[in-house]
């Protein structure tokens, strides 16, 4: 194993369980909006402007590093007809 693939194993290890959590959970979510919005034909240029926010800040929520906010992913849900998470 390579020095770069022991240093990369190390650092996952040491990561605690809920921040793994969340990452996990970020990209599901990131996941299931790419996925509705492929399945309606729908850019996220035009998502943006339904939800009112910048192109930019879809294509961070679509790339699944973007830390959402309960707020955020009811406004999500509602956009979309769809609830984003389940509790």
């Amino acid at each position: 194993m390579s020095k770069t693939a022991e240093l990369f194993n190390e650092c996952v290890a040491a990561t605690p369980k809920d921040i793994k959590q969340r990452v996990e959970w970020s990209f599901e979510i990131a996941d299931k909006i790419d996925g509705i919005l492929k399945e309606r034909g729908m850019t996220q240029k035009e998502f943006a402007r339904q939800v009112g926010r910048s192109e930019a800040e879809v294509c961070r929520w679509v790339g699944g590093t973007h830390n959402f906010t309960l707020a955020t992913l009811a406004k999500i849900s509602d956009a979309l007809g769809v609830p984003m998470i389940r509790v």
